[in-house]
């Protein structure tokens, strides 16, 4: 039961930590194309 609990702990913390990862590359994924479609229409 104890095994069940940390590993329940353990595997929600990554989890969490996972999504964080992912929320934060969405995110800069979105600020570099926004960076490369303002570079792109300067060039033009």
């Amino acid at each position: 039961m104890l095994g069940f609990i940390l590993g329940s702990m353990f595997g929600g913390t990554v989890g969490v930590f996972t999504m964080c990862l992912c929320t934060a590359a969405s995110r800069a994924d979105e600020e570099l194309e926004s960076m490369h479609n303002r570079t792109y229409k300067d060039i033009k």
